[in-house]
């Protein structure tokens, strides 16, 4: 930093004194800015990429949990179908049986009345 001087030095005092170099510092805080800057963008890149591998991971195990609700889904299906038919089945068995005790029901009936009439 320059440091402001209330008289300006000669060219006599100029030449008298004694010049050492120095390298400028703007120079070195210019790299450092530049350092922290790109460290910054760095940062915020593995951020953004760590969001998107969570992300990824959530989605993946959304389309697993999806899979598995897409199974047990048909499964319950394919049960309520096999239950459906048993239960057709069935009626359809006791409609049958139903039917044939009425006819024995009738035969009985008509052989009681044979017996009587003898």
């Amino acid at each position: 930093m320059a440091w402001l001087r209330t008289k300006r030095p000669s060219t006599r005092e100029l030449l008298r004194a004694e010049h050492r170099l120095q390298a400028a510092r703007s120079v070195r805080s210019g790299r450092w800015l530049i350092f922290a800057l790109l460290c910054v963008i760095g940062a915020l890149l593995f951020l953004r990429n760590h969001e998107h591998a969570a992300h990824a991971r959530q989605l993946e195990a959304l389309t697993q949990d999806s899979q598995a609700l897409r199974t047990a889904l048909g499964q319950s299906r394919l049960k309520r179908k096999e239950i459906q038919a048993t239960e057709e089945q069935l009626l359809r068995r006791i409609a049958t049986l139903s039917a044939q005790v009425e006819r024995l029901q009738t035969d009985l009936a008509f052989f009681r009345q044979q017996k009587k009439a003898r």
